[in-house]
């Protein structure tokens, strides 16, 4: 019972990662009608931003020191016993500045990035088949991969963590578990912005917009919807979310190329939800969480990487749509 608890815990904090990564893909395809087979990759560039103004150029000897380090906190720190859970605290208390530091530079710097590409590849297609912007999206994943190559090496790194690491032991219907803060952390902030973000685009005039847009963007001119604009938020707002995402993985994993290859399976995920669900991909991405840890526990780690493929290819025999995806009736 202890284990299972254990990897069932785990399960849930990934999955709470991968509802916040496919809550971009949701937000484009609501808005766009597109599926951005490239996310994956505009989540690594978020990663590598966040690694590059957090670890990168404060580390330089011409830029400002950006380590919190009052007397207090040394004097505190060299008392602290290793390993230990204030030790922890303190280690992430230095690191703060530069951790708000990258975070903030990534966010908007996968911003831009998300806006350059909606208003250079994007929009000049307005008005063209789906098909063909998702092609574009499909060549972005090569001009990403090359960009990233070019400006970082291939060498994995690690990144601070948001929020303190200290190693957290407690007791579950008598079974000991065992988890790390920053995972308990980020497992909380993904779920906070996912709802945040989700309850804002079902009672905001800019959600109202981005269902509008999706629906017919000729209504959509004529009720005085400014499209682009839409098309436009609905990109930055993904790119916001994946930087955070990347953040949050980098620090987990470490930053590195595998993480554009991440993208691909939360699109299973999404996939199994529905892609212009909410409720269901955070359904299916809490589902897959859960399945992920049982299969390394139970099968190993070899089956990690295929149980979102397995999940889906289930799900969409049963549902094509998804579990929660609306059925397109199209009318001649």
């Amino acid at each position: 019972m202890g284990q299972f608890l254990q990897f069932a815990i785990n399960g849930l904090m990934a999955g709470a990662i991968y509802a916040l990564i496919a809550l971009g893909i949701v937000a484009i395809y609501k808005a766009t009608r597109v599926v951005n087979f490239a996310h994956g990759y505009v989540i690594m560039i978020g990663a590598y931003l966040y690694y590059t103004f957090a670890v990168i150029l404060p580390s330089a000897p011409w830029f400002p020191d950006l380590l919190f380090q009052p007397d207090w906190l040394v004097e505190a720190k060299s008392k602290a016993q290793m390993f230990s859970p204030e030790a922890a605290w303190l280690a992430w208390l230095e690191k703060l500045p530069r951790i708000i530091f990258g975070l903030i530079c990534a966010i908007i710097g996968s911003s831009i990035l998300a806006r350059l590409i909606e208003r250079f590849l994007m929009r000049p297609l307005l008005g063209q088949s789906n098909f063909a912007m998702i092609m574009i999206t499909v060549g972005l994943i090569s001009v990403l991969s090359g960009a990233k190559s070019m400006i970082w090496t291939g060498d994995a790194a690690s990144v601070p963590h948001l929020a303190p690491n200290p190693a957290l032991r407690f007791e579950v219907f008598g079974s000991k578990i065992f988890i790390f803060g920053a995972n308990l952390v980020s497992m909380g902030l993904a779920l906070v912005i996912f709802a945040a973000i989700v309850i804002w685009l079902r009672r905001s005039t800019s959600g109202v917009a981005m269902r509008a847009a999706s629906e017919d963007q000729s209504t959509a001119y004529s009720m005085g919807i400014s499209v682009p604009r839409v098309f436009a938020n609905a990109w930055v707002l993904a790119a916001a979310t994946g930087a955070i995402a990347g953040a949050i993985l980098a620090a987990r994993d470490g930053v590195s190329p595998a993480l554009g290859l991440f993208g691909f399976s939360v699109l299973a995920i999404v996939l199994m939800g529905g892609l212009d669900s909410f409720v269901g991909v955070f359904i299916s991405a809490m589902a897959v969480g859960i399945l992920e840890a049982l299969a390394q526990w139970q099968l190993g780690g070899d089956w990690v990487e295929i149980t979102p493929y397995v999940a889906v290819l289930i799900v969409i025999l049963i549902r094509p749509h998804g579990l929660l995806g609306q059925k397109e009736i199209e009318r001649i």
